[in-house]
């Protein structure tokens, strides 16, 4: 079973695009509509989540330059912080948030080589 959930991901890129626009969806929405975090810093948990998630559908999605995939989640949060600058409402760019996006990029990419791989690994 896990092989297929696995397999549904690596031929077809549709989950990856879906969630690249869930992110730019959930950095659109306005500051004021945002529950208040439960704990003092609990956004950049959601910013690290967001992309580990991200960065580890987009590596089984393309299974090519892994630099590559790593260096455009890292721009694409960079990108999302300008953007919410730009926004009309009360959204303004935030370094750490870029830093957390960061994190999460390279927290997936290692989930992404040293767990997903070597069981993928097993399989083949």
């Amino acid at each position: 079973m896990l092989n297929a959930f696995i397999k549904l991901f690596t031929e077809t890129k549709w989950m990856a695009w879906f969630w690249t626009l869930c992110i730019l969806v959930a950095c659109t929405i306005p500051g004021k509509s945002i529950p208040s975090a439960p704990v003092i810093g609990f956004d950049k948990v959601v910013h690290a989540g967001l992309f580990c998630v991200w960065i580890v559908l987009w590596l089984l999605a393309t299974r090519g330059n892994a630099l590559l995939c790593v260096a455009a989640g890292i721009a694409y949060g960079v990108a999302l912080e300008f953007y919410q600058q730009l926004l009309p409402f009360d959204r303004t760019f935030d370094w750490w948030d870029a830093l957390a996006d960061a994190v999460g990029v390279l927290l997936g990419y290692y989930f992404k080589t040293r767990i997903i791989d070597r069981y993928l690994q097993r399989l083949y």
